[in-house]
């Protein structure tokens, strides 16, 4: 298991991560937590089906966990996206959901990697 460079490979914030939740362990388990839940899944499902109300409801909440979990370019992109819809269903973030995409993919395949 090595988290520490698993937060490399993602270009997350591991100090962060290691303030927040003390322990190597601990991180690993959440971040597990994190790849089972399919947050990310979610968001891009609801703007393939332009449920721009599911899209912000998704992005809020993983905004929420890849902040917590210092996934600093997870985070950024669920920031972005969340605004963009907070208050409209009249958005264009389809770079933005493909960056997400990318990003996506890389967390998964540094967690196989890494830790799991």
């Amino acid at each position: 298991m090595n988290v520490k460079q698993f937060y490399i490979d993602v270009n997350g914030d591991y100090n962060k991560a290691l303030s927040l939740m003390m322990n190597d362990i601990l991180i690993a388990k959440l971040l597990g937590k994190f790849i089972a839940n399919n947050s990310c899944d979610q968001l891009i499902s609801a703007y393939e089906n332009k449920n721009y109300r599911e899209v912000f409801t998704a992005s809020h909440a993983l905004k929420g966990v890849a902040g917590n979990l210092a996934l600093t370019p997870l985070f950024d992109l669920a920031s972005s996206i969340t605004e963009a819809t907070r208050n409209s269903d009249d958005v264009n973030i389809d770079k933005e959901v493909d960056e997400l995409k990318k990003i996506y993919q890389i967390v998964k395949d540094s967690y196989s990697k890494n830790i799991a």
